[in-house]
C-alpha cells in the first residue's frame, strides 16, 4: 500500500506554531499518514542572528514530539551546500515509493520559477500551497500561470480561484500531479517576526511549542 507522505522544507529559524498547525490542517485534508520536517543546514538567505543547523534541528525534533503523524528528518542536514527540493524529492520517492505533497507557502511558491530544475520538480509531486489570510492569491496565481516557463513547462487551471480565493488548482504541463492551493489561517506567523521579538526580550510564549521557547531561552538564541 503507498503512503500519502508530506514534506514541510524549511530553516524553522524558529520552528513555531504556524508551522505544525498547517502541517496538521495539510494531513488531515489531504489524508496524509506521515508528515516529515525537513530542516536545510544551509538556509539560502541566512540572516545575522540565526540559530547553527544543530540549534535549529534540535527545536525542530521538540515541536515534532508526541505527534504521531510528524516526523523530522536529517536529510540535508549533512551538507555543506545549500540543498535543492528537486533532489530531496527524489531521495523521498525512492526511498519510500509514496506518493508525496511538499507543502509551501504561497510566497516561496510565487518564487518557484527561480529553483533548480522547477519545472521537472512539478512532475515529481503534489504541491499543497497555503496562503496567508487576506493574502492577494488571485493577483499572485495570475502572474504565475501566465509568466511560468521552466524545462519547457507551463501551468494551466485546473480549478480557478473563485471572487472570495478559496482555492484554486493547478497542473504543470504533462504532469500527473496538482498543485493544490488555499488560505492557511494558521501561516499568520512570522519566523522572522519571532527572531526580532526574542532579540528585544518580549515574549513569544504561545507563538511558539514551550519546549521550543525554553530551548531558545536555556540556549540564549536571537538575542543581540
Amino acid at each position: 500500500m503507498t503512503l500519502n507522505i508530506g514534506l514541510l522544507g524549511g530553516a524553522f529559524d524558529p520552528v513555531h506554531n504556524g508551522h505544525l498547525a498547517c502541517a496538521e490542517r495539510a494531513a488531515d485534508r489531504f489524508g496524509l499518514e506521515r508528515v516529515f520536517f525537513i530542516p536545510t543546514a544551509v538556509p539560502p538567505h541566512k540572516q545575522k542572528g540565526s540559530a547553527t543547523p544543530q540549534d535549529r534541528w534540535e527545536m525542530v525534533k521538540r515541536a515534532v514530539r508526541g505527534n504521531a503523524r510528524f516526523c523530522v528528518s536529517r536529510h540535508e542536514m549533512g551538507s555543506a551546500t545549500p540543498s535543492y527540493t528537486i533532489d530531496t524529492v527524489r531521495w523521498f520517492r525512492k526511498k519510500f515509493g509514496a506518493k508525496l505533497y511538499y507543502i509551501i507557502g504561497m510566497d516561496a511558491f510565487a518564487e518557484i520559477h527561480s529553483w533548480k530544475s522547477s519545472g521537472e520538480l512539478l512532475r515529481e509531486c503534489h504541491f499543497i500551497v497555503a496562503s496567508r489570510p487576506g493574502a492577494a492569491i488571485i493577483p499572485s496565481l495570475k502572474r504565475l500561470v501566465r509568466e511560468f516557463r521552466a524545462d519547457g513547462v507551463a501551468l494551466d487551471y485546473l480549478k480557478k480561484p473563485g471572487k472570495d480565493a478559496m482555492g484554486a488548482v493547478l497542473r504543470a504541463t504533462g504532469s500527473p500531479f496538482k498543485v493544490y492551493v488555499s488560505p492557511f489561517p494558521e501561516l499568520d506567523i512570522s519566523s522572522t517576526a519571532l527572531r526580532r521579538m526574542a532579540a528585544g526580550g518580549e515574549s513569544i510564549k504561545y507563538l511558539v511549542p514551550d519546549k521550543v521557547e525554553q530551548y531558545i531561552i536555556r540556549r540564549g538564541l536571537y538575542h543581540r
